[in-house]
């Protein structure tokens, strides 16, 4: 059954909206290129709403000091502890073995929807 987060035109690039689906919270994202992305909104640490929080890009790196931005991998950023994932698989950064229940989300009508 879908379920209704909101209009598609309230979800705008760059941006992320909470919602519930059976009782369960979830956020969902809109990525820079307009991709979406369901997650379980609560992060793996302590519980956190992850919607709290802020969408940041990936940074790589080779030595201390050296970053450079990962324009295509979006990271969500726990706002209790800084806790990170990435919104299109929801791995946690500090280890990809754990990862956040991913939810599947669509827009349709005007309107995203999540099952």
């Amino acid at each position: 059954m879908s379920v209704v987060v909101c209009g598609a035109d309230e979800l705008q690039p760059g941006e992320m909206v909470a919602g519930t689906l059976d009782e369960q919270p979830i956020v969902v994202v809109r990525t820079r290129d307009g991709e979406l992305h369901g997650l379980v909104d609560r992060c793996l640490h302590q519980g956190a709403r992850l919607s709290g929080g802020r969408l940041l890009l990936e940074t790589d790196g080779e030595r201390v000091g050296e970053y450079r931005l990962k324009e295509a991998d979006v990271v969500l950023k726990c706002p209790w502890h800084g806790y990170e994932y990435d919104v299109r698989s929801g791995c946690a950064l500090f280890d990809r073995r754990r990862r956040l229940r991913r939810v599947d989300v669509r827009e349709q009508d005007g309107l995203i929807l999540v099952e």
